[in-house]
């Protein structure tokens, strides 16, 4: 029987914030237990080994598209948080967006002129695939608005925004909660998005406010069987269960009615667990430990360093006419090109 192939063409890519709509639409189990196996050692439905979310085990299939281990690359589940909470490694462009539009209107702390002339001159950067310039453009504009004090458009007096690293941010005395970050955000329009670097189309600011987490396949967190016969968890799905583990109490808190502080608490709690499940290395920030103390190695610590993705699984072996250079993706050329450093090209040679 002959094999079929389709072959697809790339025409673009594009970089962008994934939407919760967009995560939803991705995920095919909604997790909302914290417990991973029953009583009889099977997954539990809508747990974290969900078996919709992939298969790890040869004989199963998985319950989504019915392939095998072989076949099946694994789907994506999502948690929905009670509260919605800050992604931290947004958390400068945030700052960026607080400091420079307004509290009431939502609109950019710009007279209309001015915004038409940065628009003008941001849109011919791109045109001419003038990245430098582009970045220059974007960093002049956060200058010019960051320390505005008052909102052309309405009228309104803007009061000091502080950022209190890693994820808090505070307007005069009052912290101001993620929830809030969000509703202001929801109000800026496309075109002074635009000024900032952001395509609308794909990156809307109010989305670096998590409500929605999506959750990896099981493929990419598979879990290994001891000797001794136990399961052991892989660092991912640990940190997973702590965050849908807090995110059922706060629910169960913020619905029995508890004190404000009770509620604020297990909101900063699910603020630090999912901070440290995309980096475990946020400075000002304890990292999650295993019982036996070594610290998780979460989505940061796979890509990067030494024993990361790129340079551990990607990297090549010392053969003569070889030169070394660091591996990376790279935005600015085809997919179907390879980036050698100008040094390299000129020296490397074939006899």
């Amino acid at each position: 029987m002959r094999e079929e192939h389709i072959v697809k063409k790339i025409d673009k890519i594009a970089f962008g914030i994934v939407s919760p709509s967009l995560i939803k639409k991705m995920g095919v189990v909604n997790v909302v237990t914290p417990e991973i196996y029953d009583a009889d050692g099977y997954p539990v439905k809508k747990g974290l080994m969900d078996p919709g979310m992939g298969v790890i085990d040869p004989g199963l299939r998985c319950k989504t598209c019915g392939g095998r281990l072989k076949n099946c690359q694994g789907h994506f589940g999502f948690i929905t948080l009670s509260k919605p909470v800050l992604h931290a490694l947004y958390a400068d462009k945030v700052y960026n967006f607080l400091r420079g539009f307004c509290k009431e209107c939502g609109r950019i702390l710009m007279t209309q002129d001015k915004i038409k002339d940065w628009l003008a001159k941001i849109d011919q950067a791109k045109r001419e695939y003038d990245i430098d310039k582009l970045h220059s453009l974007i960093s002049s504009v956060i200058t010019s608005i960051k320390n505005a004090k008052k909102c052309p458009h309405c009228g309104y007096k803007k009061e000091k925004i502080t950022f209190v690293k890693p994820t808090s941010f505070n307007e005069g005395d009052d912290r101001v909660w993620p929830n809030e970050i969000r509703e202001r955000f929801e109000k800026i329009p496309d075109d002074d998005i635009r000024l900032l670097g952001l395509d609308p189309a794909v990156a809307r600011p109010e989305w670096m406010v998590l409500t929605v987490l999506l959750v990896p396949p099981i493929t990419i967190r598979p879990s290994i069987t001891l000797e001794s016969g136990e399961r052991s968890e892989d660092d991912l799905t640990h940190k997973l269960s702590d965050i849908v583990r807090v995110n059922q109490r706060l629910l169960e808190n913020i619905n029995a009615g508890a004190p404000e502080i009770i509620v604020e608490d297990l909101w900063d709690l699910l603020q630090y667990h999912i901070t440290t499940y995309f980096n475990n290395k946020i400075s000002q920030i304890p990292p999650a430990r295993h019982r036996t103390k070594r610290p998780l190695k979460t989505l940061a610590q796979r890509l990067s360093g030494k024993e990361g993705r790129f340079r551990y699984n990607l990297a090549g072996k010392r053969v003569n006419f070889c030169a070394r250079s660091v591996i990376s993706p790279d935005p600015y050329i085809d997919i179907n090109e390879v980036g050698v450093p100008k040094r390299t090209a000129t020296e490397l040679t074939i006899p």
